[in-house]
């Protein structure tokens, strides 16, 4: 019988934070469907049908594969429950004196979700998950689909913030920055207040995520995780294919186009070759 409790967040910082990312992907997908690309087409009448499905074929794929990368982090179990170790220390291993058992090379142990983790790059609390070997891809996944979304959301909502305080001129610049004071203050309505708060909204969750996917793609690149990226570890950098490749898998040139698409890892998580005995196939 599976362990449900292994699907929710440790605690209530992961709680929180997993409740706001939800939310927010939810909420970005359904205003920019449901509320501003209708507006568009509506205030456009020589707008051509094509594009409407254009934008809505594009809006549910980005936001159906952000969802799904979503609930692939959670579900995926990145820790060593269910392997089989060996009882003796080998060359590279620790013993884990929490798990009481010997780790594997690059694992470590979560002190939120008390288990070693695989390749353990970080615990991500917006997903209430450690982030490790096994869902290391739907992990870029999401800050990939994530990051499209918010920037597709901006533009389409900076072209109706625009069209809709367009008349008021240097005013317009308090009403986009400072929505809700410039409400209270009743120079906008109810409903322009939200918009701009969208607007808001999506333009912090673009600079947050930027941040973080460039981050995790040069660690990827690189063939690091966050703990060698900060002690300035690159043995395992076995060039930027072979990097790629292990955390998107073998099928790694269309799979993060889908999180659906299979691609399975090359290796299991346990042994890593290093660049000294890597050798490329094209120096044979």
């Amino acid at each position: 019988m599976p362990d449900f409790k292994r699907y929710l967040p440790k605690n209530r910082m992961d709680s929180m934070a997993t409740v706001f990312a939800f939310f927010g992907i939810n909420l970005i997908a359904f205003f920019e469907l449901l509320y501003v690309l209708p507006d568009i087409v509506e205030t456009s009448p020589n707008y051509p049908a094509s594009a409407k499905w254009a934008h809505l074929v594009c809006g549910w794929y980005i936001y159906l594969n952000a969802l799904s990368s979503f609930w692939k982090v959670i579900a995926t179990d990145p820790s060593i429950r269910g392997l089989i170790l060996p009882t003796m220390t080998r060359t590279g291993w620790r013993y884990c004196p929490y798990c009481e058992c010997n780790a594997p090379p690059r694992s470590y142990h979560c002190y939120v979700c008390k288990l070693c983790v695989l390749r353990r790059d970080h615990h991500c609390v917006f997903t209430g998950n450690c982030i490790g070997h096994r869902n290391h891809r739907y992990y870029m996944s999401l800050m990939i689909f994530c990051w499209v979304a918010a920037l597709y959301a901006c533009i389409l909502n900076f072209s109706i913030v625009l069209r809709v305080f367009a008349e008021t001129g240097p005013l317009a610049i308090f009403k986009i920055l400072l929505p809700f004071l410039v409400w209270v203050l009743r120079y906008i309505s109810y409903g322009e207040m939200l918009l701009s708060a969208m607007l808001l909204f999506c333009m912090a969750t673009l600079m947050m995520v930027s941040a973080l996917l460039f981050y995790h793609v040069r660690n990827m690149f690189c063939g690091q995780i966050t703990t060698e990226r900060t002690h300035q570890v690159f043995k395992y950098d076995l060039g930027w294919e072979r990097n790629v490749k292990a955390v998107f898998g073998k099928n790694w040139k269309f799979a993060w186009l889908c999180t659906w698409i299979p691609s399975s890892l090359p290796g299991d998580g346990c042994e890593f070759p290093v660049h000294s005995e890597y050798e490329n196939p094209k120096d044979v």
